[in-house]
């Protein structure tokens, strides 16, 4: 075990906390019971309405009062900022814009994400407690309201329900896939899945429905050997008794509360730790109050009930500012090392040539034992223009290290501006050293946040001050270290994601397809490709940066995919000596394909040439395949030092799904990188499946001699060269509708062909009291496999007292490798199971009849087991879990629990319906299985019955349902259309075409 200091550890790792952060949105806390900081900005593709601004606050005063009594009196929105884009009328305002952002909003108005259509949702990828990243409503939500408050009830109650994942990180109390919409409590009873219990309904067989409307209500007894099925549909009652939870049903009129644990509370709104839902699943059957309580708002009694407070909210609308920027530069006698300045001005080049879009603002500053300003705030307007500024930047060392001067002359040039103030103004600061002239970082913080001055990082080497990632954290800034090293292209990659990251929403903001450095032999020439995808190639520009050791440039040959060849003597082909770079730019649309490039080098030495390509959308109006990318912390305290990599790959709204993404850390000198491969498995560190959200845990800490506290560099790459990425629409929703035929219906994968992509992932810093890991030593192994979250059963056999059971590998250092062994328990009662887990039975291999528990697979790979169990039969439920450890003893958490009955199978009759005139030209007619109930019609209310029965069933049938299964049930839908009749006995049971029910 390597020790910093004589700070010790254990390996109860899971003790040890990560600092999540949600991709530097705008903060939002909770002070004196209020919250005063919301931000909803509406995208610059939203048609002007003056309606949009007034229904978002009638929205969001409902809201306010509806969250006043969930959270008890204890919590309400008081001051709410509405940004709205450049393009909307100036007249429309009532305050200037300072930091206000689309791409940093909590809450975004734009068009529909086609996964959710037009239901509200949170995006939401980090655990259980840690905040989502923004909400989304479009405006048909918001402007509709007829429309949203018949499928969605109160559109207040709506942003209470999300507001629950967004701010507190809690997760869905409603069944979310088909295996979790009922569950067998230990008494036998079947209990559809729902919070609280206390919300009452009936089960209806969607499959039995006739032309009248009338279904079967469904079987529920497990001694007559029926258990529900996937279209046994639950439909709770309106009005109802059930007071929660708005993570369920929040638009039962009832429900008032979210779900709690006190068992002298209302008995209406207690949690239901049997359901298996997303919230049990994540947040280890934990109530939404036991979350909530542990979150900064509420914990340690923060903010406790006030009476009779006023909860209307104050909103202010404002119009977002240009992008605005200063550089300040490093240029103390420390910069003339290593080059450090020539590459500093080399990098600054390409940012104001080339990275900076038209119309944003820039300016200089270089400091060493004072400040000077080198270009006031100036807008890029032209070439002219960049070329301009790009002649100010500095070319020589002077002095010690004042950053604190640096910081005060940016903020100067901000404010001495046509603007006339510095909020939301971003400092972009580059220092290879520890300051020693005041004043120092720790002076002018204050004076920043005060001023709303953001200031991104970059640490130029290991020497660099170790307080500029507190300074970045401290202003809401990004943190950045560059390490000198032969393969690290994080200088320049940081300039690129200071702007790509703050403007991913726009077209005109460009993508990366490669970042990468080589040593070419002197008299050598070096070959690779690049793929431009079908959704880039506007404004595509090479680059190659040689060696400043070498006075020769290196000569470069681009071949397009049509043959045609680009060299030194083309127009496209820029040679810039000072800054030892070549920029190829090529003119209009870059072809689709692949484009090879080959350097040259005519030195007789080797040099070291960084490439890099960027691109932009095909045009205006489409939006790119992009890649982004945080770590979970950029400041590891705990240890054994661990953090979570994120990587989202998208188009717009649109997922990229079954992308390969690998993360590239660069540790401390003499450490080699690590790749970390990133998954969207819904397993170890990734949440939520197919959600376009890669993730992976990061343990390969090191122990390093470091100048000052050890860095790690993230770079994130993105590819389909394994041709399997995909974008598929998947059935999802936020707040649970009335009516589940508005959410859209899975689709087949779309390939989206080759593609890559790279970017800077960010920074992690460790502090120097962590304690590491020893990793020559191989029983110096702090870390247990991960929890394994999506245990299942998939099959039950009455007569061979079987299960069969499925879950994904988790590995041996939590996702990572392989797992030593399975412990697999189970219980006839889901107590012991969920706190004793050491005193349920054990199913070892000479209980399974296939699969193995000695011999895990591969974290990520699909594991399936089937099991003798020791009796079956009416009355008998069983829950299992799981648990993994590793080859030095480590043992992971218990899994969530999977639940069955086995009962005997029923004697079923398949009939086929009578054939119409319409159905004799189908080759498939329904089957449908007849159950000895009555047909009894679910509503009077024919629009209630429409919108629950068919939508619910629905919404349950497409999460599920695949392969011919739905190609049966299409086939049937359209033609057998159902035509409205009149009975005697119930009103009107007016079934919609069945073509409402396509998947």
């Amino acid at each position: 075990m390597y020790r910093c200091n004589m700070h010790s550890y254990t390996t109860q790792f899971l003790l040890v906390s990560i600092v999540l952060v949600s991709a530097n949105r705008n903060p939002v806390h909770l002070v004196d019971n209020t919250y005063t900081t919301l931000l909803i900005a509406i995208n610059q593709n939203v048609t002007e309405d003056q309606r949009l601004i007034d229904s978002i606050q009638e929205i969001f005063t409902s809201a306010s009062g509806h969250l006043y009594q969930s959270t008890k009196q204890r919590a309400a929105f008081n001051n709410i900022t509405i940004l709205i884009p450049k393009t909307w009328s100036d007249d429309m305002t009532t305050e200037k814009a300072t930091t206000e952002k689309y791409d940093i909003a909590n809450v975004v108005v734009d068009e529909a994400n086609p996964n959710y259509g037009d239901a509200p949702y949170v995006k939401q990828h980090q655990p259980c407690g840690e905040k989502g990243e923004y909400l989304h409503l479009t405006p048909t939500f918001i402007v509709e309201r007829e429309w949203s408050e018949k499928n969605y009830g109160d559109s207040g109650k709506v942003i209470v329900h999300e507001w629950g994942h967004l701010q507190w990180g809690l997760f869905e109390e409603y069944a979310t896939s088909i295996n979790s919409t009922y569950y067998v409590d230990p008494k036998g009873v079947v209990e559809a899945t729902r919070c609280s219990l206390a919300v009452t309904g009936t089960s209806y067989d969607f499959n039995t429905c006739d032309r009248s409307g009338n279904c079967k209500p469904c079987n529920t007894d497990p001694e007559s050997g029926v258990l529900p099925y996937p279209y046994c549909v639950f439909i709770p009652d309106e009005p109802n008794q059930g007071t929660a939870s708005y993570l369920y049903a929040n638009y039962l009129d009832s429900v008032v509360n979210f779900c709690h644990s006190d068992p002298e509370g209302d008995p209406n709104s207690l949690h239901n730790v049997l359901a298996p839902t997303d919230q049990n699943t994540l947040c280890s059957y934990k109530s939404a109050w036991d979350v909530m309580e542990l979150s900064a708002d509420f914990y340690n009694n923060n903010n406790p009930p006030v009476d009779a407070m006023d909860t209307t909210p104050v909103f202010k609308i404002v119009k977002e500012n240009e992008f605005r920027t200063v550089l300040v530069m490093d240029v103390s006698g420390s910069m003339s090392s290593n080059n450090r300045l020539n590459l500093q001005y080399q990098a600054a080049s390409k940012y104001i040539g080339n990275t900076l879009p038209l119309y944003t603002w820039v300016g200089i500053v270089e400091f060493g034992t004072s400040a000077t300003t080198l270009a006031n705030l100036t807008q890029i307007v032209d070439e002219e223009t960049r070329e301009h500024l790009t002649s100010l930047l500095p070319i020589r060392t002077t002095g010690s290290t004042c950053v604190g001067c640096g910081l005060e002359m940016g903020v100067e040039v901000l404010e001495d501006s046509i603007f006339g103030y510095a909020a939301g103004g971003i400092l972009f600061l580059t220092t290879d050293g520890e300051e020693n002239q005041y004043p120092y970082i720790g002076d002018v913080t204050p004076e920043l946040v005060a001023k709303e001055v953001i200031v991104d990082t970059l640490a130029f080497s290991d020497s660099a001050d170790p307080k500029l990632v507190g300074l970045s954290d401290e202003t809401g800034g990004r943190a950045c270290w560059y390490s000198e090293g032969d393969d690290s292209t994080a200088l320049h990659d940081c300039f690129t994601a200071s702007v790509t990251e703050r403007t991913s929403s726009s077209t005109e903001t460009p993508v990366q397809l490669s970042s990468y450095k080589t040593s070419i032999a002197g008299g050598a020439s070096y070959t690779d490709t690049v793929y431009i995808d079908s959704t880039i190639g506007r404004e595509t520009v090479f680059y190659f940066f040689w060696d400043f050791s070498s006075t020769v440039a290196v000569d470069v040959v681009i071949t397009r995919p049509d043959g045609v060849t680009i060299n030194s003597t083309d127009p496209q082909y820029t040679v810039d000596d000072t800054s030892r770079s070549i920029y190829v730019k090529i003119n209009g649309i870059a072809e689709e394909g692949t484009w090879a490039y080959e350097i040259y080098n005519p030195s007789t030495s080797s040099q070291v040439v960084e490439v890099s390509v960027d691109s932009k959308s095909v045009d205006s109006s489409t939006q790119p395949i992009r890649l982004s990318s945080t770590p979970s912390t950029d400041y590891v305290t705990d240890s054994p030092p661990m953090a979570i990599i994120y990587a989202e790959v998208n188009q717009g709204y649109s997922p990229v799904l079954d992308a390969k993404v690998i993360a590239t850390v660069e540790r401390p000198s003499p450490h080699s990188p690590v790749d970390v491969q990133l998954f969207d498995s819904g397993t170890g560190a990734d949440v939520k499946k197919n959600d376009g959200v890669y993730s992976g845990y990061f343990v390969d800490f090191v122990e390093a001699t470091c100048i000052t506290e050890c860095r790690y560099n993230i770079q994130v790459a993105a590819d389909d060269y394994d041709q399997a990425a995909q974008i598929r629409t998947i059935s999802r929703s936020g707040a649970m509708p009335r009516n589940y035929t508005i959410i859209p219906g899975e689709e087949e994968g779309v390939r989206v062909g080759d593609f890559s992509r790279v970017v800077q992932g960010g920074m992690i810093q460790v502090d120097n009291s962590v304690v590491y890991v020893n990793w020559s030593d191989p029983n110096d192994d702090p870390f247990p496999p991960s929890r394994i979250i999506d245990l299942l059963v998939i099959d039950t056999s009455y007569d061979n007292a079987s299960v069969t059971l499925q879950w994904t590998a988790t590995g041996d250092d939590q996702d990572k490798g392989t797992a030593f062994m399975y412990d697999l328990r189970f219980s006839t009662n889901f107590s012991q199971i969920l706190n004793n887990f050491d005193g349920c039975d054990e199913l070892t291999n000479a209980n399974l009849t296939n699969g193995t528990l000695t011999e895990p697979k591969e974290s990520g790979q699909i594991e399936v087991i089937t099991a003798i169990l020791p009796s079956s039969g009416p009355g008998f439920a069983y829950y299992f879990a799981i648990r993994a450890t590793d080859d030095v003893g480590n043992i992971g958490i218990s899994s969530n629990t999977a639940q069955t009955a086995i009962v005997a199978a029923p004697i079923i009759t398949t009939t086929n319906k009578p054939t119409t005139t319409e159905t004799t030209r189908e080759t498939l007619s329904p089957t449908t299985v007849e159950i000895t109930t009555m047909y009894q019609p679910i509503s009077d209310d024919v629009e209630t019955w429409k919108y629950t029965v068919l939508g619910i069933s629905v919404f349950i049938f497409v999460l599920a349902v695949t392969g011919g299964l739905i190609v049966l049930y299409k086939n049937y839908k359209r033609k057998n259309r159902v035509t409205p009749v009149k009975s005697a006995s119930s009103p009107t049971m007016e079934l919609e075409s069945c073509s409402h029910l396509d998947v």
